[in-house]
């Protein structure tokens, strides 16, 4: 079994651009293609993730030293610093339940396609520390193996079902044909964003408000095109973080180009996908027909669809002013602002593209996700401490956004470590 971890541990520190062309290439042998279509294929997902993360660190860059100085000149003063999904991805692979998490995790994916429970094929491995976040949580406050696997289990069976559910939506709204996101901190919203989305659909005047790509560019003419929207945001940010000038026309710029590039990037990917998900449709219905089978990939191709992006990059100014006002937060938002996108998915699919309820939606969303990262901080800080992370002088407690956008999981933790207590 060691020998079986290592190597998939191995290939995990290869990176996504690396391990999905394995993987997808791996797939296509499976699904019955050549080696050479097989094998283009994966290399076209690896380049068209290249291509995505370069767009995103380019963005990223660029907004850093926005959130850093928004937090400086308006003087915010909270005890939990948020120190990245990056770290906080490293501290879940860093505990001694991993390897069990691992295999669980695959377990219940092959058991619930068998039983067809679920159509979802999850290939997307480095996401696996989001439900060994909580199992490692819950091992360090419980000790009790069987209580942190049960977790895993029961907060993957449940992303497993709700990226069956939104797939449609996934198809539609973002163009992802036979892909569906099982990944925690971006579909868990699905489950928050479908009601808010019934209920403004039953608010006079607001079920009747639509900001959809076609409207807005057609009432704003070129003031509505992503490109100069993301110009626009850029530049209203950066001048509100009081840059330099030539900084926020930078800023701009960058932030207009990955609204342009982004989409490019994705429509690159899934070509390479596309090959993969027609052959397993067809590797399906020759074996079991009538079954469809979906490719689980990570939610970074839903940040693609420019409201997606959008409604992210206005959360940034709004996760400041939340932090500052909500009685009881204790997160001061930081690394993780950037991130914002990725939890931003299912505020905008569920009304298919509507920007206006995106922003609602997202408002409502990171209020939860700073009460959820406040929850979590000293879980967080005492896991950061097992495995050796270096907290800053100074700090109190650590946390993260994105521990805190797996709310449904936190839920989960605080109900088993209950039942621990008890039995």
């Amino acid at each position: 079994m060691d020998a079986v971890l290592d190597f998939f541990q191995y290939i995990i520190n290869l990176g996504v651009s690396v391990m999905m062309p394995i993987i997808i290439t791996i797939l296509g042998l499976v699904f019955g293609n050549k080696l050479s279509v097989s094998f283009k294929s994966g290399l076209t997902v690896g380049v068209g993730f290249i291509g995505l993360n370069v767009i995103a660190s380019l963005m990223m860059n660029a907004m850093s030293p926005v959130t850093k100085a928004l937090v400086e000149h308006y003087n915010f003063k909270l005890t939990a610093t948020d120190i990245g999904w990056g770290v906080g991805s490293s501290l879940a692979w860093g505990t001694e339940v991993v390897p069990f998490v691992f295999l669980i995790v695959i377990a219940t994916n092959i058991v619930m396609i068998a039983l067809k429970w679920t159509k979802t094929m999850d290939v997307d491995i480095w996401n696996f520390w989001q439900p060994m976040m909580v199992a490692s949580a819950l091992y360090l406050t419980t000790g009790n193996l069987f209580i942190a696997l049960l977790s895993a289990v029961i907060n993957m069976a449940i992303i497993f079902i709700i990226a069956d559910r939104t797939q449609k939506d996934v198809a539609n709204v973002l163009g992802l044909e036979g892909i569906s996101f099982p990944q925690i901190q971006t579909s868990g919203w699905a489950m928050i964003g479908y009601p808010l989305n019934w209920l403004l659909d039953r608010v006079p005047g607001i079920r009747k408000i639509s900001w959809t790509t076609e409207k807005i560019q057609n009432r704003l003419g070129i003031f509505g095109e992503p490109m100069l929207m993301g110009l626009i945001i850029g530049f209203v940010l950066a001048l509100a973080a009081r840059l330099p000038f030539s900084q926020v026309l930078q800023t701009a710029v960058t932030i207009a180009a990955s609204l342009v590039l982004m989409p490019r990037m994705v429509a690159l990917l899934m070509d390479g996908l596309t090959v993969i998900s027609e052959s397993a449709q067809n590797f399906m219905q020759k074996r079991f027909p009538g079954r469809e089978l979906y490719i689980g990939l990570d939610s970074a191709l839903g940040i693609g669809h420019p409201y997606v992006l959008t409604t992210g990059l206005l959360m940034i100014p709004v996760a400041l002013i939340l932090a500052f006002i909500l009685p009881g937060n204790k997160v001061l938002p930081l690394a993780d602002l950037t991130a914002l996108p990725y939890f931003m998915v299912f505020a905008v699919l569920p009304s298919k593209g509507n920007l206006f309820r995106g922003i609602i939606t997202g408002v409502i969303f990171v209020t939860i996700i700073l009460y959820c990262s406040t929850y979590a901080a000293p879980i967080v800080t005492e896991l950061a401490t097992q495995v050796g992370y270096n907290i800053p002088d100074g700090t109190k407690e650590v946390t993260s956004l994105a521990v805190g956008s797996q709310w449904y999981t936190w839920v989960i933790y605080w109900v088993l470590d209950k039942f621990a207590m008890i039995f």
